[in-house]
């Protein structure tokens, strides 16, 4: 039976074809797989938040479909903590959204405002979500390079007018997926001054903003002037209370785009459990003020500091993130992402991210996750490093930075990165 011709389009999801892979050489009788590929949180959800769903799910009230734009309950849970954690003030009745993980949301709101034609612009190398929502929007996506050169901003003056000039939404992601690198205030001020001119919605990805390390502190973009008035931020509670099972975010901030967002969503799903919103408000009133997200933190510097100083053991040169769970580690001179992360799956037993998953930017990297056991990174590590001398032992690559053409390497895809 023919399939939409949309869909012949896509290119298989990266993680679904590493879990693949994993699957069929644990048949083969591999055991000894140390996974740094997905970023799923290897500790457990908080207690209280455990107890609230527990609670709440014996009761039979609870059993019925949610409000679609999520409990009143939740939305002013969320609204008093971006009060207290980022000083901003958000009406939970018109600028909240609960969402049923953040991807949701950074999905279906291109579906809210791109129309066949359009363009979308997303950075690269980004969260492949982005990308497929402008695809199945039936828009044109086009890439802004994220080089170490400018801390991995893009450059939005190298961004032709006649492209800008059809562009309905830009996507944003700091602390950065998959590069860890945060956004200057001043290239904050930039992007939303040129958003504004052109009418053009600025999603902002803030995922990461409560994983950041050496005293860095992530903003949101509602704490900058004029980014309520031209941007949404997505948020979610996976990361920040290893909650990733549970599928619970928010999109907060332009009220219109909320609405937007609000219509899309009620055609395409009816809301989120109302035992895990329980559980969300109990993360925000109970977990965060304590020491539980400081001890995250902890955690995932730790490992950080761990892996990078096995890479500095070899001279191989990796930068040293601020923030997010990731570690974003050049190949070897005469590899691709691709043949690299392969190798060391197939050889050695690692699963790792290529780069070119996030976009045609990311190659000559792979990404590392930190969210595995700390032992379990120390022998990924250490078994990568064993792999990096042997296929290069003169040493460090000649170039941490993908070649790239001057400007902005713009790509018109007619289908999604992965």
């Amino acid at each position: 039976m023919p399939r939409a011709r949309k869909l012949a389009g896509l290119s298989p999801y990266i993680f679904a074809q590493l879990e693949e892979r994993v699957y069929r050489l644990r048949e083969q009788g591999v055991a000894d797989i140390v996974d740094l590929g997905k970023a799923d949180p290897d500790h457990p959800s908080p207690d209280p938040v455990v107890r609230r769903l527990q609670e709440t799910a014996a009761d039979p009230e609870n059993h019925h479909y949610p409000a679609f734009r999520g409990s009143l309950f939740l939305r002013r849970r969320i609204a008093e903590w971006y009060k207290r954690r980022f000083g901003v003030n958000v009406d939970p009745d018109t600028e909240v959204m609960v969402l049923l993980g953040s991807k949701e949301g950074l999905f279906h709101v291109s579906l809210a405002y791109v129309s066949p034609g359009d363009v979308g612009l997303i950075p690269d190398p980004a969260f492949p979500a982005y990308n497929d929502g402008i695809w199945f929007a039936g828009g044109r996506v086009v890439r802004m390079p994220l080089l170490r050169k400018r801390g991995f901003t893009p450059d939005l003056s190298a961004i032709p007018e006649f492209e800008a000039s059809k562009a309905r939404v830009l996507f944003l992601n700091y602390p950065h997926n998959p590069t860890g690198a945060l956004a200057p205030d001043d290239f904050m001020a930039e992007v939303i001054r040129w958003c504004r001119e052109r009418e053009i919605l600025l999603c902002y990805d803030n995922a990461y903003s409560e994983i950041t390390f050496d005293g860095h502190r992530a903003k949101s973009l509602l704490q900058y002037p004029g980014g309520r008035e031209v941007g949404v931020e997505f948020t979610s509670f996976s990361k920040t209370y290893n909650m990733a099972g549970w599928r619970l975010g928010a999109a907060v901030g332009h009220r219109e785009a909320i609405e937007s967002l609000l219509v899309v969503q009620s055609h395409v799903d009816s809301g989120v459990f109302a035992p895990i919103q329980f559980a969300g408000a109990t993360a925000l009133e109970t977990v965060w003020p304590g020491d539980f997200p400081e001890r995250q933190r902890l955690m995932y510097q730790k490992r950080r500091d761990d892996a990078l100083a096995r890479f500095a053991a070899i001279g191989w040169p990796v930068d040293k993130p601020p923030g997010t769970v990731y570690l974003w580690v050049p190949v070897p001179d005469d590899m691709t992402s691709e043949t690299f992360a392969d190798k060391l799956l197939d050889e050695y037993h690692v699963v790792v991210a290529p780069g070119t998953a996030f976009g045609p930017s990311g190659e000559g990297h792979v990404r590392l996750s930190l969210t595995t056991a700390d032992e379990n990174v120390h022998k990924g590590v250490d078994r990568i490093c064993t792999a990096l001398r042997r296929w290069q032992p003169q040493g460090a690559p000649k170039s941490a930075e993908p070649a790239q053409k001057a400007g902005i390497d713009r790509i018109h895809q007619t289908s999604p990165a992965g």
